[in-house]
């Protein structure tokens, strides 16, 4: 992933620009996050209904190009792109060079909360079961979840959790002109294999970020930005592939969420 970084904008607003390196922020982690990973059922269909929106590879021509991606609100089953199995499963298929965002050089399929809440003073917690099942050919890496923060013009996300190449791991930007920090959540996790991760905002000033699968579990709890406290926030998850060109019509990015859930 090109890594950002925050900065001051005219507005008095925060943005991010591409050039972040890791520095450590104030950081404790555990062994044992969370539960085993529990198997999908039938009865237990991932709902959309704290959806606000569908970020979809696409533009509003249906075009596989450009930097106006389309948004469908509220979020809802848009095939190919996000389809339900018959368990109930979200598949969410992102092909590499499709249509992005302005401020991305990769394409997504990608949910955006319709919960906003207050970052760093109010608890909120987005809970995810799932399995990567393709990989893009020129960058294996995919973003499944991300935490925004900024005002009334609009928001950047300073969390994300990304797998890459069979390692789970997380950023977390500071909110300032200062680097990104990064941390590994889980190593060796092959294609097709359960991981679970969970992402808390205490709403004490503190974020945990956990992961599991198999035997491996590993958490960090790390310290809300102090510029960010109290800034609008909300959770995105799903497939955004980082992709850098297409290698076919089949390359992209494909994720299997079996549980996905916000408290």
């Amino acid at each position: 992933m090109t890594r950002l970084k925050w900065i001051a904008t005219s507005a008095g607003l925060l943005a991010l620009i591409a050039g972040a390196v890791e520095v450590a922020l104030p950081t404790s982690s555990s062994a044992a996050p969370l539960p085993a990973t529990a198997p999908h059922t039938s009865s237990s269909a991932v709902s959309l209904s704290t959806w606000a929106g569908l970020l979809l590879p696409v533009n509003s021509s249906g075009q596989l190009s450009g930097k106006d991606a389309m948004v469908v609100s509220p979020a809802r089953l848009y095939s190919p792109w996000l389809t339900q199995t018959s368990s109930g499963a979200l598949e969410f298929w992102a092909p590499s060079g499709g249509a992005t965002t302005p401020g991305s050089l990769h394409s997504r399929t990608e949910l955006e909360s319709a919960i906003k809440y207050k970052v760093g003073t109010q608890k909120h917690v987005l809970s995810a079961t799932l399995e990567i099942q393709q990989l893009p050919k020129s960058n294996p890496e995919i973003c499944v979840a991300q935490l925004h923060a900024g005002g009334r013009t609009g928001s950047s996300p300073f969390v994300m959790i990304d797998y890459k190449s069979g390692r789970l791991y997380v950023m977390v930007a500071t909110g300032t002109s200062a680097a990104a920090s990064f941390y590994t959540l889980l190593t060796n996790v092959p294609v097709g294999a359960s991981l679970r991760y969970r992402l808390a905002d205490n709403g004490n000033g503190t974020l945990t970020i956990g992961a599991v699968s198999g035997s491996q579990s590993k958490s960090y709890t790390v310290a809300v930005p102090h510029v960010l406290d109290g800034a609008s926030g909300h959770f995105s998850a799903g497939d955004y592939e980082q992709g850098t060109v297409s290698k076919g019509s089949n390359d992209g990015g494909k994720v299997l969420f079996t549980v996905l859930t916000q408290s």
